[in-house]
């Protein structure tokens, strides 16, 4: 029982690895993906409850052995209630999400709401049955087909939210219903061919089975080396958007051929060309003046620096100079001496010698 078990949740394991990888700019939180995959786990109760009753419904109105039965059943049935379902929790949970800001987000929060909803299905068919082999045949089909199918829905869900972003409202529109009625028409066919039992059918299902598988991890390798933030318009870059996905419209394209490839639209833009070489030119010269100020600056602040440390060692030198003098007058010896002195002014002698030199000049 453990080994179907591990056989039934082992493809969803390996699938959201696969996504995750492939996820490169940045991840999305572990928390928002959890809920996604149990949100799309728990959708398998409304969706198993709406089959039932419709399908007992249409058995009633038409025979089970119809084409019309089988094909109603599968496509508007099934693959509806199923697909729209996963087409809820994603856009309920995802769509105002903050963290929903790059186009490959859309794919990664496609497939986890598409892998809780077949995993669980799975485990369901796995333990019910009880075989090897159905637990190996669904592994290989059947939830790779549930992950096909989201890619496709988070490739489409993912260009509204881009189209959104650049406030094309009619885009938006589109790319929500085709991101709901493309994995309609995928998982539908899916389920038609192997309802049908035909051996045609069954050829048809298997080639229909390893193209879409084709397509869509090219799809996913596509979608993971182009990523690209998806910002309003209002925004930074936002404008930058809108104006590449304009450029690469057809009619810009003929519009550029009729008007920027006549003579004269070159010989302007060979002047804008040399006016912006002289631009570059002028900012270069006014970079290396800068850079020349900056360093003559730096210089001035050197020798500033410079001579406030000279200013410093004089007033240290002051300084002892000064303690020197003080401690020079309270020497006794300087004392004696300028007693001397005093006292040799004051004697008559001398008094008298100086007013005889005085009147000789």
């Amino acid at each position: 029982m453990w080994i179907l078990f591990v056989l039934s949740v082992l493809p969803s394991i390996v699938l959201l690895g696969y996504i995750w990888h492939k996820d490169k700019i940045e991840k999305e939180p572990v928390g928002l993906l959890v809920s996604l995959f149990i949100l799309g786990a728990l959708m398998i109760v409304p969706a198993a409850l709406g089959e039932v009753g419709l399908i007992k419904a249409l058995g009633e109105a038409l025979s089970e052995e119809s084409t019309a039965f089988i094909a109603i059943e599968n496509f508007l049935i099934v693959a509806l209630l199923e697909e729209g379902c996963k087409f809820l929790v994603l856009r309920l949970r995802t769509w105002r999400n903050p963290n929903f800001n790059y186009t490959f987000d859309a794919v990664v929060y496609s497939v986890c709401v598409s892998l809780g909803f077949a995993t669980v299905e799975n485990i369901l068919y796995v333990v019910d049955n009880g075989t090897f082999q159905v637990a190996v045949m669904r592994g290989l089909l059947s939830v790779p087909g549930h992950a096909i199918d989201a890619v496709f829905m988070g490739w489409l869900y993912g260009l509204a939210k881009r189209c959104e972003c650049i406030g094309d409202l009619k885009g938006k529109s589109k790319y929500i219903r085709l991101s709901l009625g493309v994995p309609i028409l995928t998982h539908g066919f899916y389920d038609f061919c192997l309802s049908c039992g035909e051996d045609s059918f069954i050829a048809v299902f298997f080639v229909f089975e390893i193209t879409v598988t084709i397509v869509a991890i090219r799809k996913v390798r596509e979608l993971s080396a182009n990523d690209t933030v998806l910002l309003p318009t209002g925004m930074p870059f936002g404008g930058y958007v809108q104006y590449q996905q304009y450029y690469q419209e057809p009619g810009y394209q003929q519009y550029y051929q009729q008007n920027y490839q006549d003579p004269r639209y070159q010989q302007y833009y060979q002047q804008y060309q040399q006016y912006q070489q002289q631009y570059q030119q002028y900012q270069q010269n006014y970079q290396q003046q800068d850079r020349q100020a900056q360093q003559q600056y730096q210089q001035y602040q050197q020798q500033e620096q410079q001579a406030q440390q000279q200013y410093q060692q004089y007033q240290q030198q002051y300084q002892q100079y000064w303690q020197q003098y003080r401690q020079y007058q309270q020497d006794p010896r300087y004392q004696q001496y300028r007693d001397q002195l005093y006292r040799q002014y004051q004697d008559p002698g001398y008094q008298q010698y100086r007013q005889s030199d005085d009147r000789r000049q």
